[in-house]
């Protein structure tokens, strides 16, 4: 083989690498060596705040290329008078063109990552949404943005100014190199300790999602203000909608905005980690210590091993409220934030919720919680004390943010028609306030499958929308009359769909193709044919599939409402 490691000493062939060491051993002379790599020059996006620490900026930009690596830098590519947007853009993608030899690297300083205007968070989201690598780099002191609380960063504090601290500066930068030429940060110290024993969860793919085509709900921004402008004597603030409001997406634009938000956790329909209170509690605790360095040095302090051994209460009581209890009052309020709490309702009792109303009320004044859920019983019961924001579908605020969205969405297709304002009219009535169903209506309007020539074609809410897509999905035309062929429908797809509903976790797709027996080209077939609303995620050879939403497997598991296209979960 033409990679194949001889000692170089004996000339064995038996050689094997030893990762905690780092280096080659020779099974036959016991000889260690090393082998070194033939460098590879990457593309580097710096990413920095304009502001006081732009010198470091400009030196790692003159060091890396000297190194013999590209780097975008955007003093360079911004002329005046240029589009700053589109020049961004170019540099993302000119990243994601090679992903295997790039990396974004973030320069975190107040002012670069401040919400919601900091100058890198918008180049932060495009890196993420394109899977670019990131490096951060933690100049001054600051809060990385809870997109990538989870990524470690390399701590250059002790270096600035450089022109000051060259000695810091030089080690600091050769660590630098290993973390983009080899892949290694910094995997010692605090935040290693933490990232392993609390295992924080990701929800980054979520958010960004949820912002692409965000508009409106300026009134619930309204109302947040005000609930934390001044000390109130309720401390969580529960966001109550219906299915496909736009609950999720409403709080992604608040981790966006609010730099109040310490902590997220996205409870996930059919994901078994994110609806585990003890899970719950060791995720929010990691992203706490990313806003807080009091807390950072409090949990880094403790023996984290056999404190996530307890029970959720006990956890909670051990890595949140006692080390919280002891550290000085922030600047601010610090906010947790837990969306869609009725998705880990599980046999009608939701363990999360009960948890929650009894349990946070022995936190800090300071620290606040917001809450979303649908009005189900299993949340309402246990949170019958607190009185909710609704965030209801007949609300004239919610069906003007509607109006809102299918303007813009729909722009192209309403252009020059005179009827256009009935068109939105109609479509407003027919959505029953729901953001989902626009949402679906539009992506069907944008690839030919409704067209506003027909209005009367367009379903009436959100279940008569699924309906559409299932019908459209077996539909026979060659049938005599044409239309939907149940047959295949009980035969080819109704039992992968009932594995799909019935897994407490997003299915793997690997999975699926050996419990039907399939081959590559007719999993293909399949997942393509069920297109936006079972999407396939992550990465290659790793792939799952679910329901884009929980609203869509309560209507497919409600025999009245499906009809013949209902799935069982028992079957």
């Amino acid at each position: 083989m033409a990679d194949q490691i001889l000692c170089p000493q004996c000339g064995s062939e038996n050689v094997f690498f030893s990762r905690k060491r780092a280096v080659h051993e020779c099974e036959d002379c016991h000889l260690t060596f090393t082998v070194e790599k033939p460098f590879e020059g990457q593309r580097i996006f710096l990413s920095y705040g304009h502001d006081d620490h732009t010198s470091l900026a400009h030196r790692l930009r003159d060091d890396l290329n000297t190194r013999g690596h590209q780097v975008w830098f955007d003093e360079e590519r911004l002329a005046p008078g240029h589009d700053w947007e589109v020049y961004i853009e170019n540099g993302l993608e000119w990243l994601a063109a090679d992903k295997a030899r790039s990396a974004f690297v973030l320069l975190l300083t107040p002012h670069s990552v401040r919400r919601p205007d900091g100058y890198c968070l918008n180049e932060v989201a495009r890196a993420l949404s394109r899977g670019l690598r990131i490096v951060p780099l933690m100049v001054v002191e600051s809060e990385p943005p809870l997109s990538i609380c989870r990524i470690q960063w390399l701590d250059m504090r002790e270096c600035i100014p450089i022109h000051e601290k060259e000695p810091l500066y030089k080690p600091k930068f050769e660590r630098l190199l290993k973390a983009l030429e080899e892949d290694q940060l910094d995997f010692e110290g605090t935040q290693q300790y933490l990232l392993k024993t609390l295992q924080p969860l990701e929800f980054e793919a979520d958010i960004l999602r949820h912002l692409e085509r965000f508009i409106g709900r300026e009134w619930v921004f309204q109302a947040v203000d005000a609930w934390l402008a001044k000390p109130q004597k309720q401390r969580v603030f529960w966001i109550l909608g219906e299915a496909g409001v736009g609950k999720t997406a409403l709080c992604a634009r608040l981790i966006c905005n609010y730099r109040q938000l310490a902590a997220v956790h996205l409870c996930k329909f059919g994901h078994a980690q994110k609806a585990d209170p003890r899970r719950v509690v060791t995720s929010v605790a990691y992203q706490l210590t990313t806003q807080l360095p009091e807390y950072e040095d409090a949990l880094a302090a403790k023996d984290l091993a056999a404190l996530t051994a307890d029970d959720a209460r006990t956890m909670f009581d051990n890595l949140i409220v006692q080390p919280l209890v002891g550290i000085s009052t922030p600047d601010r309020p610090i906010v947790i934030l837990i969306d869609a709490l009725d998705e880990a309702t599980q046999d009608g009792y939701n363990a999360l919720a009960a948890f929650v109303a009894a349990e946070f009320h022995k936190t800090p004044n300071w620290l606040r919680l917001i809450v979303t859920s649908r009005p189900e019983a299993s949340v309402c019961g246990p949170m019958q004390r607190l009185d909710p924001f609704l965030l209801g579908t007949a609300i004239e605020a919610n069906l003007a943010d509607i109006r809102a969205y299918l303007e813009r969405e729909l722009a192209f297709q309403l252009k020059d028609r005179a009827e256009a304002e009935n068109i939105i009219e109609d479509l407003v009535a027919r959505s029953e306030g729901v953001f989902l169903y626009v949402d679906r209506v539009c992506q069907d309007v944008r690839d030919g499958y409704l067209s506003l020539d027909r209005l009367d074609a367009f379903p009436r809410g959100l279940g008569e929308a699924f309906w559409q897509f299932f019908e459209r999905l077996v539909y026979d035309r060659h049938c005599q009359p044409p239309g939907p062929d149940l047959e295949r429908y009980r035969r080819e797809l109704r039992p992968p769909l009932r594995a799909i509903l019935a897994a407490r976790e997003p299915l793997p797709v690997t999975l699926l193709r050996e419990l039907f027996g399939w081959h590559e080209e007719e999993l293909a077939d399949f997942t393509r044919s069920l297109g936006s609303l079972f999407p396939v995620s992550g990465s290659k050879g790793r792939e799952t599939i679910q329901p884009y939403h929980k609203s869509l497997a309560d209507w497919m598991s409600d025999h009245e409402r499906a009809g013949d296209y209902f799935v069982s979960e028992t079957e």
